[in-house]
C-alpha cells in the first residue's frame, strides 16, 4: 500500500494565494501572521499542536526564495522568535543565512525570544556558534547576551543559595515570615498615609505604592518558589500542628521570656534570612523589569561599552514614559468608578441607612461604595452579570462577593493596620508594637497575630452574616461558602501544578488572596489592607479564571452593551456582522459597524486582564493588538467595498450619499496599554475611554483634590477637609460636578464627528497636564 503524502499546510496555502493573484510576499506575510495567530488549529477532524504547525511552517518550499521586504516586518521577527524558542524543527543553514541577509531581523529575533537566558539549550548553541563576519553590530550584541546571561544567572544562584537556607520552612511558615517581615518593612510606612491622609504627600504615596506591589511580587514567586518544592505533608495539618509551628516561628517574638530567648533568636535569624531572600528577589526582578525587559522588548533602547561594561540605555528620555502615564490614567479611571459608585449608593437609597455598629459605620459605607464601583466596572467594562458561576458550578452573587473582599479590607486597615501603626509611634519599634498589639488580642480573646486563621466552617459561620438579604436574613452559609472558595487559593493543589508544570498559572498573593492549607484559612492582614481589589476581582475572574465557561457569553455581553449605549445616542448599529463566507473564512464577525451624521464606525472589539509588567504590555502589542488589527483591515475593507450593496450595511445609510461618509475604524479593549498607538494604520482605544467620552463625563476624571481647591478659591473659604468620609466625598463631588460646564465635551450638543475628534485627539486625558 503506497501512502500519499500530506501536503504541507503552509505551503498549499501560499500556492493557492498566489495562484489567486496574491504578490509571493504578500503571501508569505498572510502566513507568517498565520502561524503567529495560532492557525489552522485543525485540518478536517484532526487537531494540529503547535509542533505540528512549527514544522510544516519552517519547511516550506517558499522559504527558498523569500525577499528581503518580508525579512523587514516585524511578524517575521515574531515567527523567527519562535523558531528559536523549539530545537525541533532546524533549518540547515538558515540563521547562518540570516546573518548576511537579514541580520537587524535575526537580532530583533534573539531579543524577543530571549534565548540567550537559555545557554544550555541547542538554539542558543548553534546561534554562539555562526560565522558573524562583517554583519554590523552582532559580534556586540551577541557580547551583550552573554553578558545579561552571565548576570541573570549570578542572580538566580543567590536566590537558589537563600531559599536552601529555608527548606525545612513550610508553606505555612512561609506566610508567617512574610507576614513578620511586612510589618518590621511595610505596614508602618502605609499605615501611615491611613492615620494623617491630611499631610499625605501624592510623590511620597506613589513611591510607597511602588514599594509594596515590587514587594508583593517578590513574596509571591518565594511562595511559588517553596510551592515547587513542597511534599504532601505539608498541607495536612491540625490546631495542634499550627500551635507548635506558631510556638516555634513566631511566639518567642510576640511574647518574649527569658525561657524564649534562644528560640527567638532562631526566629529572628529565620526573619533575617528571609529579608536576604525577599531583597535577593528584588534585586533580580529590578534587573529584568529594566536592563532585560528594557533590552529585549522596547525599541527604544540601544545598549553601549564602556570597557567591559555592558550599558542598556533609551535613546530619548522622554519628560514622561507611556508606562509612567498610563499609571497615571488608572488612578483617574479608578477616581472615575468611585465618583460613579457614590451616585449609584445614593440612587439605591443608601445614603440614610445604617451600617454596623456606629464605630464601623464609615468603614462599612466605604466597603459597599467600593463594591458597587467595582461592580460598575465589571458590569460595564467586562460584561459580567449580577451573578457569577463559581469553579463548582454554583452561582454567587457578585455584589456581596466584592462586598465580603471590601468588609475584610475594612477589617483588617481599621482593627490591625491601624491599630499596629498607633503602637509603633508610641514604641518606636516595630517588634515592641506588635507585641503589645498582638498581648491585647488576646486579652480581648481574638486572635491579632501578622497571620491569621481559623478552621474553615468557622470562618464561614464567622461572616455568614456578610450574606444577609430578605431572602436569608441570618445569611447564606452555601453562598459565604462559595464566596470564601471565590477568593481562596488552595496551595495543596497549587503545590500539585506546579510539580506537574513549573510554569503553570498561578495565582498572585491579591487575586485570591485567603490561603487554604488543608482545612483551615490563612490571611495575611497586610496584604488585604493594602492591596487593589479592582484588579484582585478583575485578573481572578479574567487571568486566573481565563478557561471560565462564561468568558465567551461575557465577551459578548461586553459587544451587546456597547452597541445598546451607541444606540442610546442615535446611531444606527449592526452588532455582530456574518458577511458571507469565502473559500477560506478569512473575514470573520464584523465586531460592531455604528453610523451617524456621516460618520462610519467599524469596531474590533478585544478583553482580557489588568497587566501589571511592561513584557506583559509587549506581548498584549504583538499578540491580541496585532492579531486585532489584521483582523480589521480585512473586515474594514469588506465594509467599504459591501456598504452600498449589502441589504443590511445600506439600512445604515439610508438616503445619506456614501461618498461624503467619513470611515474611523477602531481597536476598542478593555485594557489601557497601548491606548492611542496606531496598529496597520488603526486607533486602538480603551473601552473605559469610550463609555466616559459617550456620556461626556471628563469632569470625573479631573484631579478631586485640585477641583476641592478650584472651588475653596471659587467660593472665597479655606475650610480644611474632615477626615470624615462623608465630607470628604461631599466636598470632592461637589467640587468636581462644578466643572461640568468646564469639561462639556458637546457645548453645542452631542454628535458623531466631534465624538470621533475627540478620541481620536485624546482630548479628554489634557486632564493630566491640568
Amino acid at each position: 500500500m503506497i501512502l500519499e503524502p500530506i501536503p504541507n499546510l503552509y505551503q498549499d496555502r501560499f500556492l493557492r494565494l498566489t495562484e489567486n493573484g496574491e504578490l509571493m510576499t504578500d503571501a508569505i506575510i498572510k502566513l507568517m501572521h498565520r502561524y503567529l495567530d495560532g492557525k489552522p488549529a485543525k485540518v478536517g477532524k484532526r487537531s494540529l499542536s503547535a509542533a505540528d504547525r512549527d514544522l510544516d511552517f519552517w519547511n516550506a518550499i517558499f522559504w527558498e526564495d523569500v525577499s528581503n521586504e518580508v525579512f523587514e516586518t516585524e511578524a517575521f521577527a515574531l515567527a523567527l522568535a519562535r523558531y528559536l524558542q523549539q530545537n525541533k524543527v532546524t533549518r540547515p543553514g538558515w540563521l547562518q543565512n540570516l546573518v548576511v541577509r537579514a541580520p537587524v531581523a535575526l537580532r530583533r529575533a534573539i531579543r524577543y525570544s530571549q534565548v540567550f537566558l537559555s545557554p544550555t539549550e541547542l538554539r542558543w548553541k548553534e546561534i554562539v556558534g555562526l560565522d558573524l563576519g562583517s554583519a554590523k553590530g552582532l559580534s556586540d550584541f551577541i557580547k551583550a547576551c552573554e553578558i545579561l546571561q552571565g548576570e541573570n544567572r549570578k542572580l538566580k544562584n543567590a536566590i537558589k543559595s537563600i531559599e536552601a537556607e529555608l527548606k525545612r520552612i513550610t508553606p505555612m511558615e512561609t506566610l508567617v515570615y512574610a507576614s513578620l517581615f511586612a510589618f518590621r518593612h511595610v505596614v508602618y510606612s502605609l499605615g501611615q498615609q491611613e492615620l494623617r491622609p491630611h499631610l499625605l504627600d501624592k510623590d511620597r504615596a506613589d513611591a510607597s505604592r511602588v514599594d509594596f506591589q515590587e514587594t508583593t511580587d517578590a513574596i509571591n514567586q518565594i511562595l511559588i518558589s517553596k510551592l515547587k518544592t513542597s511534599v504532601h505533608g505539608d498541607f495536612f495539618i491540625s490546631e495542634r500542628i499550627i500551635g507548635e509551628s506558631l510556638r516555634k516561628h513566631m511566639s518567642p517574638l510576640l511574647f518574649p521570656s527569658p525561657s524564649t530567648a534562644r528560640a527567638a533568636e532562631k526566629c529572628l535569624s529565620y526573619l533575617d534570612t528571609f529579608e536576604r531572600l525577599v531583597a535577593a528577589y528584588l534585586q533580580f526582578n529590578e534587573f529584568v523589569g529594566r536592563t532585560i525587559n528594557c533590552f529585549c522588548f522596547d525599541e527604544d533602547y540601544d545598549i553601549r561599552f564602556e570597557g567591559e561594561r555592558l550599558i542598556v540605555f533609551p535613546r530619548v528620555i522622554p519628560e514622561e514614559s507611556e508606562w509612567d502615564r498610563n499609571g497615571k490614567k488608572l488612578d483617574r479611571l479608578h477616581q472615575y468608578w468611585h465618583f460613579r459608585a457614590i451616585d449609584e449608593f445614593i440612587k439605591l437609597g443608601f445614603a440614610f441607612e445604617r451600617f454596623g455598629r456606629p464605630e464601623n459605620e464609615e468603614s462599612n459605607r466605604f466597603a459597599w461604595i467600593s463594591a458597587i464601583r467595582t461592580k460598575l466596572e465589571l458590569t460595564e467594562i467586562y460584561g459580567l452579570e449580577d451573578e457569577i458561576m463559581t469553579e463548582s458550578g454554583y452561582k454567587i452573587d457578585l455584589l456581596r462577593t466584592l462586598l465580603t473582599i471590601e468588609l475584610m479590607h475594612a477589617f483588617y486597615k481599621h482593627g490591625y493596620i491601624l491599630p499596629y501603626c498607633r503602637e509603633y509611634e508610641q514604641a518606636g519599634n516595630w517588634l515592641a508594637a506588635l507585641s503589645v498589639f498582638s498581648f491585647a488580642g488576646l486579652i480581648e480573646g481574638e486572635i491579632r497575630f501578622p497571620i491569621t486563621f481559623a478552621e474553615r466552617k468557622a470562618k464561614i459561620a464567622r461572616i455568614c452574616n456578610w450574606t444577609r438579604s430578605e431572602e436569608w436574613p441570618n445569611g447564606n452559609k452555601q453562598m459565604t461558602e462559595a464566596i470564601l472558595n471565590f477568593w481562596s487559593n488552595d496551595l495543596k493543589d497549587s503545590s500539585r501544578q506546579l510539580r506537574e508544570h513549573e510554569y503553570a498559572l498561578q495565582p498572585e498573593l491579591h487575586e485570591r488572596p485567603i490561603f487554604k492549607i488543608g482545612n483551615y484559612l490563612f490571611e495575611l492582614p497586610w496584604v488585604f489592607a493594602f492591596q487593589n481589589n479592582v484588579t484582585a476581582a478583575v485578573n481572578n475572574l479574567r487571568r486566573v479564571g481565563r478557561n471560565r465557561g462564561e468568558l465567551n457569553s461575557e465577551t459578548n455581553r461586553i459587544e451587546k452593551q456597547l452597541a445598546e449605549t451607541f444606540e442610546q445616542f442615535g446611531f444606527k448599529v449592526v452588532g455582530n456582522f456574518h458577511p458571507p463566507r469565502d473559500a477560506d473564512d478569512e473575514v470573520g464577525e464584523i465586531d460592531l459597524i455604528c453610523f451617524r451624521d456621516d460618520h462610519l464606525f467599524i469596531f474590533e472589539i478585544k478583553s482580557g486582564y489588568m497587566r501589571k509588567t511592561q513584557r506583559d504590555a509587549w506581548q498584549h502589542r504583538t499578540s491580541t493588538l496585532r492579531k486585532a488589527a489584521r483582523q480589521l483591515k480585512r473586515k474594514s475593507t469588506l465594509v467599504t467595498e459591501r456598504l452600498t450593496i449589502d441589504p443590511t450595511l445600506a439600512a445604515l445609510l439610508g438616503d445619506r450619499d456614501a461618498s461624503h461618509i467619513q470611515t474611523h475604524c477602531w481597536i476598542i479593549d478593555t485594557s489601557i496599554e497601548h491606548d492611542h498607538e496606531y496598529f496597520e494604520g488603526f486607533l486602538k482605544v480603551s473601552l473605559q475611554e469610550i463609555i466616559i467620552v459617550l456620556r461626556n463625563e471628563r469632569h470625573l476624571l479631573r484631579d478631586f483634590h485640585q477641583a476641592i481647591d478650584i472651588k475653596k478659591a471659587k467660593h472665597g473659604f479655606s475650610s480644611s477637609i474632615k477626615d470624615d468620609f462623608a465630607n470628604i466625598c461631599g466636598d470632592a463631588m461637589s467640587a468636581v460636578f462644578e466643572q461640568i460646564d468646564d469639561d462639556n465635551l458637546y457645548p453645542n450638543g452631542f454628535n458623531a464627528g466631534q465624538f470621533a475628534s475627540i478620541i481620536e485627539t485624546a482630548a479628554i486625558w489634557n486632564v493630566l497636564d491640568a
